[in-house]
């Protein structure tokens, strides 16, 4: 049987964590879902199928890849039967296919901003509607969530992340007798996949049975007064907000209980589930454990935490813009440059970008398909639309605490505020995206609103490391909604990549690779300043193929 040849769910070692929230969702699917973050390479993805076939070939389990299209999501007209039958009839997309069972999304944190909205649509309506050309009807899809990210590749948008009743992060084993059992058993699989089924087979159908069983008794499990309160008092002490973790409390500790095959909820029940549904809601996660040791050292905590406050102050310096910015002059032809604004398009070619109108060049298949089967000749019908596409410029600022070493943070500010400068009266939408710790941020979301912008560039600081894989990452984020041939990207960084992985200047030349090597206009612009200089910058222009510039130019 195909499905033999998937690694066995109880063969993966280590990861008990995710285990248990996987089959804490399957006997109550009403939990919502799982959001497994962590490592590369931690069996997070095989896990996830593991368990489908767990439950055998009638369980709903869907794979939806991130680069799938909207028809393939929510379903399409059948043509073969429009033409043969002369009927309509509607091919159920992905997520209708996962009604009552797994929908499963690997790398959801990349997943674009349409389809992260409709997910965000069916979990809470439990469905949604097909519109297409004459067609309006509606599709049930209530399902559980199962995503997996690696957090360093860009966070989860928080709407999305609430959505997941429970969340795990999965660390790579340290200890050598697991690494080693892992990758024995590995090898073992790939040598012969049946026979190494057939070792974890009884387990399988054990695990099968104890979730069926605990499917049937869920309802009879009871709940006292005294854990309602104590779900109550966890949410209230990790600041969560809405009711939500407060049902889901509730509901996993019942599962567990189910699972468990006890007839009532503990207060030990809840302390294990506990961190799976608090600690991606809590503002400051505290475990139950910790809560008398928290409440007994509170004025320490307090003194600690204030030192820290003023040490990151001391750490991060924010700096004005120059004083010719101050005053007005907004980095004048003599003190910015004489040439062009970081490189920027002329003009005259930025006019044509953002007043190009794009072409109707999507067919109506529905339509063109109609009209044959009336007039007997095939004439292509294309879909009415007329979008304009605007110049979107993304400025990528590396606002590391190397910015405050020569004060580039300033002349970087000064050379922005002078490229919109130098633009009034044209359409052009600005993003910027800065370094944050040690990851990455998306600070503002393109706008036409210049002065929010200018307000955005003048408050940025500087501190922590610089990851440019993730702010790679970030920029992408902002491009799957837009049309890629209207990006302009410049990228002000000393190329010191510090953080991201173990090679992170090579992690972010794979990155932008990856992710964008198709944007036809990036620049790199160059703000090492000083007497001895790395040239990490311009070496990553010359990696990347791109246009390259320095501040010391203006």
């Amino acid at each position: 049987m195909q499905s033999k040849y998937i690694y066995p769910f109880t063969a993966i070692p280590d990861q008990e964590d995710l285990k248990l929230c996987l089959i804490l969702n399957l006997v109550d699917p009403s939990i919502g879902g799982v959001l497994a973050t962590g490592d590369k390479g931690t069996a997070k993805t095989t896990m996830v199928r593991g368990l489908s076939q767990l439950m055998g070939e009638d369980f709903p389990f869907v794979n939806l890849p991130i680069g799938a299209t909207e028809d393939r999501v929510l379903g399409s007209i059948n043509l073969e039967a429009l033409i043969n039958q002369k009927i309509t009839i509607v091919d159920k997309g992905l997520l209708a296919q996962a009604h009552q069972g797994f929908l499963y999304i690997d790398e959801i944190n990349l997943l674009n901003d349409y389809l992260m909205d409709v997910l965000l649509d069916a979990s809470a309506m439990g469905g949604y509607h097909l519109e297409r050309e004459g067609i309006s009807q509606w599709m049930d899809s209530r399902f559980c969530l199962v995503g997996t990210m690696n957090p360093e590749e860009g966070a989860l948008r928080p709407q999305l992340l609430d959505r997941f009743g429970l969340s795990v992060t999965i660390h790579t084993p340290k200890e050598i007798k697991t690494r080693t059992k892992i990758a024995m058993q590995r090898l073992s699989f790939d040598s012969d996949p049946i026979a190494f089924y057939k070792q974890f087979e009884k387990e399988e159908e054990s695990i099968k049975a104890q979730v069926l069983l605990a499917k049937e008794r869920l309802n009879s499990i009871q709940i006292s007064e005294a854990i309602q309160q104590q779900c109550a008092e966890l949410t209230i002490a990790n600041q969560v907000e809405g009711m939500r973790a407060d049902i889901l409390l509730l509901k996993t500790a019942r599962a567990y209980a189910a699972y468990h095959n006890q007839k009532e909820v503990t207060t030990e029940m809840v302390a294990i589930i506990a961190p799976f549904v608090l600690q991606h809601r809590a503002k400051e996660y505290t475990p139950p454990s910790d809560q008398n040791k928290e409440e007994s050292s509170d004025q320490e905590h307090q003194n600690s935490k204030e030192e820290t406050t003023t040490q990151n102050r001391e750490n991060t310096t924010s700096f004005q813009l120059p004083k010719a910015v101050q005053q007005g002059l907004k980095f004048s032809a003599t003190q910015a440059t004489k040439k062009q604004e970081i490189r920027l398009e002329t003009s005259q070619k930025l006019q044509e970008v953002s007043h190009s109108v794009q072409k109707q060049s999507e067919v109506s298949v529905v339509q063109s398909v109609k009209n044959y089967l009336s007039t007997g000749r095939f004439t292509t019908i294309y879909k009415h639309i007329t979008e304009k596409a605007v110049a979107r410029i993304i400025f990528l600022v590396d606002t590391s605490a190397s910015m405050a070493v020569d004060q580039q943070m300033g002349y970087i500010k000064g050379i922005i505020e002078k490229t919109i400068d130098s633009h009034p009266m044209q359409k052009v939408h600005y993003a910027i995206v800065g370094l944050q710790d040690t990851t990455a941020k998306v600070i503002q979301e393109f706008t036409t609103n210049v002065q929010q912008i200018f307000d955005i560039n003048y408050q940025l600081k500087t501190g922590g490391k610089t990851n440019l894989g993730a702010a790679f990452l970030k920029v992408y984020e902002l491009l799957r909604s837009v049309h890629i041939q209207t990006i302009q990207l410049f990228v002000f960084t000393d190329g010191k990549v510090n953080t991201g992985a173990a090679q992170p200047f090579q992690y972010a030349v794979e990155t932008y690779k990856k992710y964008l090597s198709r944007i036809s206009k990036a620049t790199i612009v160059d703000t090492e300043k000083g007497f001895v200089r790395l040239g990490k910058a311009q070496q990553l222009a010359q990696q990347l193929r791109l246009t390259y510039t320095t501040i010391s130019d203006f």
